[in-house]
């Protein structure tokens, strides 16, 4: 064999192999891009709520009108179920107290409060990965603390509609901020609103 033979075998082992290697990366660069996003993803700790039961309190300050207007502590406990990546179910206990003072022969009497308070159900849905919105219907209570032995309740149906971000995550516990408007018509009291801006924890 010549030497020119052997040199033009060489160049197409050369060739060969470097064809293969080209094939190689070519395929590298065809991998599925879902693939890929979903191995990213999987090193990630999402924002979206976990999947499962979810429990939330959220304490603050409020304004309660139509039966006059005070102002008194807000609250809102809920629980809740996980029904997509972004919508939780919720079966909540949300409202406020109307602080009032009467006035007595000696001075200022006690301090009294008006308590407002709903039993909804309803659904929270994360418009991004930090804020939502929510609402709820169902039943309302307005209770007067008139200072006799007997608080007086008045019965109604209501609902709520809020807002809120989370601000902070650490595990399974969220801190966030929110603010909620809660209308009703209350048996011989008629319509009376509540409004709270509270700050919150929630369990996912």
């Amino acid at each position: 064999m010549t030497v020119a033979s052997r040199g033009g075998r060489a160049l197409l082992v050369v060739a060969a192999v470097t064809g293969v290697i080209g094939v190689a990366h070519a395929d590298e660069d065809k991998a599925d891009p879902t693939a890929e996003a979903a191995a990213e993803e999987a090193n990630l700790e999402s924002n979206a709520p976990r999947a499962g039961m979810t429990f939330s309190v959220a304490l603050g300050g409020g304004v309660t009108m139509g039966d006059g207007v005070g102002r008194g502590p807000a609250l809102s406990f809920r629980v809740g179920r996980v029904a997509t990546p972004s919508t939780v179910l919720t079966l909540e206990l949300t409202g406020g107290s109307l602080f009032h003072q009467e006035t007595a022969p000696m001075g200022e009497g006690p301090l009294r409060h008006n308590d407002f308070v709903g039993l909804l159900a309803g659904a929270l849905h994360y418009v991004s990965g930090s804020f939502w919105i929510r609402g709820a219907g169902g039943l309302a209570t307005y209770t007067v603390d008139s200072g006799d032995t007997t608080n007086h309740a008045h019965l109604g149906v209501g609902g709520v509609g809020g807002v809120g971000l989370d601000l902070m995550r650490w595990h399974y516990l969220v801190l966030g901020v929110e603010t909620f408007s809660q209308l009703a018509i209350v048996g011989t009291r008629g319509l009376m609103l509540n409004t709270g801006l509270c700050l919150g924890l929630t369990y996912y």
